[in-house]
Parts: structure tokens; C-alpha cells; sequence
């Protein structure tokens, strides 16, 4: 049974970097949840065109390229497009729960013990880097993510 894993960005180089951490041995049974933006996610879904690529991203995004791998290693969940999201509207939701939708569909391939996501200790929510994101919408995040790790 998967484990929910809170992760604290503190520097690089150790854990709570994602880049880092997905490469030790300790954290090869993991699956790493990443904050993704909208436009990456929706063509990582989709899989067509140009517009789909597994290249870094900025933050935990980094990570990015293992979601492309077999057995993937990460997953994106947006947090935004050009700016975080600013309230937990239908569309925000709508997009989030296809992104907690594939995750539970990796989850229940039962390779992963342990899922790893970005944690702010200070706010007690998730943790974002790069946007500014609602605090309704990392709320949200957190508890699908920990629901769906319930789940598997």
C-alpha cells in the first residue's frame, strides 16, 4: 500500500529536491507528483503534436522527463498556466480531478509504496515555487492527492 510522502524543498541536493531525490535508490519505489503548468499537462495527456514534450520544467518540474518513462516516475498536477491559479473555480477543479484521475490510475498498478509531493511546512499546504497560487486551490491539491493515495 502506497504512503503519501511530504517533501520540503530546502536546497539542492538533498531531499525535498525532487531532481535529486528521484535518482537515489531509497525513493525507486516512489512515484513523485510534481507541479506542473496547465499547457504541459493538457499536451502530456493528450500526447500529439509538438506542443507534447517531456522536457524540464522550472521547480519540481524538473522532474518531468520521468513521467515519460516506463513505468513512469512522476506525474504532473497543474497549479497553473502563465500565472497560478487564483481561486478554486469549476474549470480549476475540473483540471485538477483529470490530473488526480491518472494518478489514481498509476497508483493502482501497485508499483509505487510511496508517493512524493511538494509540502510547505510554513502554510501547511502544498508547496509552490515558482507561482503564487491560491490557498483554496493547494488545499484542494492535497487532499486529492492524499485521497488518492487512501485509495490505492
Amino acid at each position: 500500500m502506497a504512503q503519501p510522502v511530504r517533501s520540503e524543498f530546502t536546497g539542492p541536493g538533498v531531499a525535498g529536491d525532487f531532481l535529486w531525490m528521484i535518482e537515489q535508490v531509497e525513493y525507486d519505489d516512489c512515484l513523485f507528483v510534481f507541479n506542473d503548468n496547465e499547457r504541459q499537462f493538457r499536451a502530456h495527456r493528450a500526447r500529439v503534436g509538438s506542443e507534447h514534450r517531456c522536457s524540464a520544467g522550472g521547480g519540481n518540474a524538473a522532474i518531468r522527463p520521468h513521467q515519460c518513462q516506463q513505468p513512469p516516475r512522476a506525474c504532473g498536477i497543474p497549479t497553473g498556466d502563465d500565472a497560478g491559479y487564483d481561486r478554486l473555480d469549476e474549470a480549476t477543479r475540473a483540471v485538477i480531478d483529470e490530473a488526480i484521475t491518472h494518478l489514481d490510475l498509476l497508483l493502482a498498478t501497485g508499483r509505487y509504496l510511496g508517493v512524493v509531493y511538494s509540502w510547505d511546512s510554513r502554510r501547511h499546504t502544498l508547496g509552490t515555487g515558482i507561482f503564487e497560487v491560491a490557498r483554496d486551490v493547494t488545499d484542494y491539491i492535497v487532499e486529492q492527492v492524499e485521497a488518492a493515495v487512501s485509495r490505492a
